[in-house]
């Protein structure tokens, strides 16, 4: 009995021995593979601790993107409003063209009118003017003429002087003939100068020579007037120039007041 306790406890011994050699093989082997665990976990840990980092990194390289994307948002709208502003002006600027254009086109359109109407007047004018060249020629041609006739009437006057003169008539009676005006002469007065000198509407062509004395009379609300005695002193074709004689005068002589000649012995005889 004794011997089968020894062999069992030998036995058991052995085992025990073989268990424990094969927990410390297994428990060197475990140390081991924890070793190379912990090295992985390490080795993780570090790769995990770079990338946190690297994203750390990437996150401040993308918010700085982000900071500086919106800042240039915010340049880029500023620049949007000033360029919204610079379209407004220039839209401004274009209606104000597009309305000087029209005011343009308007001036120019009446300008092309008063171009025509300025046309149609010369036309006219030219017209106009070839008539008055064609009157100045016939009155050049008549102003022949009247040369022509005053140099006719100037030898029948030589001719009559000498038949007066045969008759006797003596230069005397020819020279009261000649200082007395035509009978029922017109005109009026057309300007009144300093010194008492007047002008008339009359002159050679209705037979006013130099050294006639005619008469001024006022027409005024129904009423004539006699205003005195004029002399003329120079004489053309359509008009003379006069003087007031003090000895005759009657009142101040004005502008259309009448020229005419009395004949004193015709109002003695009515």
């Amino acid at each position: 009995m004794l011997m089968s306790w020894s062999v069992v406890l030998y036995a058991t011994h052995t085992n025990w021995r073989d268990h424990v050699t094969k927990l410390d093989a297994d428990l060197k082997k475990k140390t081991q593979e924890y070793a190379e665990l912990q090295t992985q976990k390490n080795a993780l840990e570090s790769a995990f601790k770079s990338e946190i980092d690297n994203q750390v990194r990437l996150n401040v390289a993308l918010k700085e993107r982000i900071d500086l994307l919106v800042q240039e948002n915010r340049d880029a709208q500023d620049t949007l409003v000033g360029l919204k502003t610079q379209l407004d002006d220039q839209i401004a600027v274009v209606g104000r063209v597009s309305e000087e254009t029209q005011q343009l086109r308007s001036r120019l359109e009446k300008a092309n009118e008063s171009l025509l109407a300025a046309q149609y007047d010369w036309v006219t004018m030219s017209t106009e003017l070839v008539r008055k060249m064609d009157e100045a020629h016939s009155l050049a041609i008549q102003v022949v003429n009247y040369q022509s006739v005053g140099a006719q009437l100037a030898k029948d006057y030589r001719d009559a002087v000498d038949v007066l003169r045969s008759l006797g008539i003596t230069t005397a009676d020819m020279a009261l003939l000649a200082s007395q005006p035509p009978a029922g002469i017109r005109g009026t007065v057309t300007e009144v100068r300093p010194g008492g000198v007047v002008e008339i509407s009359i002159g050679q062509d209705s037979g006013i020579v130099k050294g006639h004395q005619l008469d001024i009379v006022r027409h005024r609300e129904g009423r004539s007037s006699y205003i005195g005695k004029i002399e003329i002193t120079n004489v053309v074709a359509d008009r003379a120039v006069a003087r007031v004689m003090p000895e005759f005068r009657k009142g101040v002589v004005q502008r259309d007041d009448e020229v005419t000649y009395i004949d004193v012995n015709e109002v003695v005889a009515h």
